[in-house]
């Protein structure tokens, strides 16, 4: 797996699972990456990577195509990539840590389910306490005792492990 996150809206895409990434598959996931990117609406100006041999010319190439500059983070630094590092460890931590995967499909049906969540549902301190994908709204038609009466509603993911609270369409 590959992860890409856009630290602006702290939106993440996370590649497909393969036992043998290599070069060319490394940078097949920097297209599909720059793919979400633009169906996301996002921006990219900055890519920092480690000094993994997988990580090519060709790949840093492909980005700087698309007005992405590259940036290498100093040899055996993890701290120089804090927001990755630390979206990696929350994906291990409150997700993978909780199931025993049998096939890369599998990891990837779980990771998938995941990172929609934390993308569409899950608030996110740093941005406010806000959903990612919430537009503000202007609800001047419905006032504050409307919507405190309707009823509050949970889906359920992944058997539970994620729950998404919502109120229900009057």
């Amino acid at each position: 797996m590959m992860l890409f996150l856009h630290v602006g809206s702290r939106k993440v895409w996370i590649s497909p699972a393969t036992y043998h990434p290599d070069s060319n598959w490394v940078k097949q996931q920097g297209r599909n990456a720059l793919m979400w990117l633009e169906d996301s609406g996002l921006e990219a100006t900055h890519l920092i990577h480690d000094r993994d041999t997988k990580f090519t010319q060709a790949f840093d190439q492909l980005l700087q195509a698309a007005g992405v500059c590259i940036v290498k983070s100093p040899v055996q630094a993890p701290n120089a990539n804090a927001f990755a590092e630390a979206r990696i460890a929350s994906v291990r931590r409150e997700c993978l840590d909780h199931f025993m995967c049998f096939s890369l499909r599998h990891v990837d049906h779980i990771v998938q389910a995941f990172v929609d969540f934390s993308n569409e549902h899950r608030p996110h301190q740093r941005m406010g306490n806000r959903i990612l994908s919430l537009q503000p709204k202007l609800k001047s038609h419905l006032s504050k005792q409307a919507e405190s009466l309707r009823r509050i509603k949970r889906k359920s993911q992944l058997g539970g492990l994620l729950k998404h609270y919502y109120r229900e369409a009057a």
